[in-house]
């Protein structure tokens, strides 16, 4: 009798055990891969007004189906070959395209040209990537740019904008 109340005490625990298992809230994990940081992305879009934004949205929907474009061994005027890829990533806000510009050094951030050749590489492969977007028909001033992953490669190619005014 000893025997039986120990198996049907053990097998009525099991099983509450296993109704509160299946029964208890449940903690969220993700097994997604985390998505890019882009630090720079969050900043300039703060400081748009949000109807700028919904119409950079509209815009980019519209024209998102001509995207991605890559022009690939760019030769530039100093002897620096570039790549250019404009492209969107679904994990980006909407508003945003990506506008980067590879086989130069973002390292210096030196904006003249007589000093920094990658400045004039960088120069001609933007008025390149400019002129790729205009022959599809879209118009790059309606667009707002993230210039690369890394955060020293979008803080150069900001300052190169602003100084060269591009």
């Amino acid at each position: 009798m000893n025997k039986k109340f120990l198996l049907t005490a053990s097998a009525i625990s099991i099983s509450i055990l296993i109704l509160v298992l299946l029964l208890s809230p449940k903690k969220k994990t993700s097994t997604s891969i985390a998505e890019p940081s882009t630090p720079s992305s969050r900043i300039e879009l703060t400081d748009l007004s949000k109807g700028k934004r919904n119409e950079t949205m509209i815009y980019v929907d519209s024209i998102e189906s001509k995207l991605p474009i890559y022009l690939e061994d760019f030769e530039t005027s100093v002897g620096i070959t570039t790549s250019i890829n404009l492209y969107r990533i679904d994990d980006d806000p909407a508003e945003i395209v990506r506008l980067e510009v590879y086989g130069l050094s973002y390292l210096n951030q030196e904006s003249d040209e007589k000093k920094n050749p990658n400045v004039t590489a960088f120069k001609e492969s933007y008025a390149k990537a400019i002129e790729m977007l205009e022959s599809q028909n879209i118009d790059p001033k309606k667009l707002i740019f993230i210039y690369g992953d890394k955060e020293y490669v979008r803080t150069t190619s900001k300052h190169w904008i602003e100084k060269l005014k591009l």
